[in-house]
């Protein structure tokens, strides 16, 4: 198949897509094979990957596809509301309707499978412009964006968009990590701690002054 199903992902096809993101999410985009995948989705047939989705950087749109209808429909939501309360210069509010409806994301054991796998897939070679042409897909996705690049206008929309990414990486580790560690049974920040901690470096590395020359 050459394209991404328009309905969701059903039968063996979204085992295959929830099985790479945990994968991806655990290890890494590219240590861990198809033949991991197929397994870890309990499928039989030996090609159920290439038959589905071709080769690894279909499967890593197919999951970001898979979880689109979900992150727009509540970045909607929180960028809506940004607008009713006129919250615009708000820079956690904006930052939070970027990185917090990802957070959200959570799997039946409260496990951030999602978050786990983003912040390998915007690490990967392919991975940020995969990225880029999936958010501005949705127009939730691209208002957020707006927002962010009003509260600098200084900066350069390239600029704001690289610092982004990787604090926005930063913030994913954090979440692993704590992930990690609960299961673990140790100790963790409240998550409304967490979660200010989080929002407070993104805006630290996201919104420094422009860099003068």
């Amino acid at each position: 198949m050459n394209d991404l199903p328009t309905q969701p992902f059903k039968g063996t096809a979204l085992a295959l897509v929830e099985a790479a993101e945990r994968l991806f999410g655990e290890h890494g985009i590219e240590n861990v094979s198809l033949r991991q995948i197929r397994l870890e989705a309990n499928a039989a047939n030996n090609s159920a990957v290439s038959y589905h989705f071709n080769d690894r950087e279909k499967l890593v749109r197919a999951i970001w596809a898979h979880r689109l209808p979900a992150l727009d429909a509540r970045r909607r939501e929180m960028v809506d509301l940004i607008r009713a309360e006129g919250r615009e210069t708000d820079a956690a509010a904006v930052l939070g309707a970027l990185v917090l409806p990802n957070y959200e994301l959570r799997d039946a054991q409260d496990v951030h499978r999602y978050a786990a796998f983003f912040r390998h897939a915007l690490r990967w070679r392919e991975g940020a412009e995969i990225r880029n042409s999936q958010l501005y897909s949705t127009p939730a996705s691209g208002e957020a964006m707006a927002l962010y690049f009003a509260l600098r206008p200084d900066v350069s929309p390239d600029l704001l968009s690289y610092r982004l990414r990787h604090g926005t990486c930063t913030f994913f580790d954090m979440i692993f990590e704590r992930d990690k560690n609960v299961a673990e049974g140790l100790a963790v920040m409240p998550e409304g701690e967490f979660l200010a901690e989080g929002l407070g470096m993104l805006e630290a590395i996201c919104l420094r002054p422009a860099p003068t020359r």
